[in-house]
């Protein structure tokens, strides 16, 4: 996982809201690592769809699912090169 400044990281952890019912994913992108489209390709191989993608940065973006559980997705996206993959469950889950 990429470690930013503790200041950065709280940044943006103020801007993801939890929501209720859906799980989210922050994945970082830049050009030593893996591309949106690949991460949404996955993301869709496990039968999950993506409700919402929101940049919080040029290099992160955060994901909305439409399942409250993103633990599969967050270990399959690591295991194909994802670097800095944050997993946030639906709060009621």
């Amino acid at each position: 996982m990429i470690m930013g400044s503790k200041r950065s990281e709280k940044k943006f952890n103020s801007e993801i809201k939890l929501d209720k019912k859906h799980a989210q994913i922050l994945i970082n992108i830049n050009q030593l690592s893996k591309t949106y489209i690949e991460a949404k390709e996955i993301i869709e191989g496990l039968g999950m769809h993506i409700l919402k993608t929101k940049y919080l940065s040029p290099n992160q973006i955060l994901l909305k699912l439409d399942t409250k559980d993103m633990r599969v997705a967050a270990l399959k996206l690591t295991e194909n090169g994802f670097l800095g993959v944050k997993g946030y469950n639906a709060v009621l889950f």
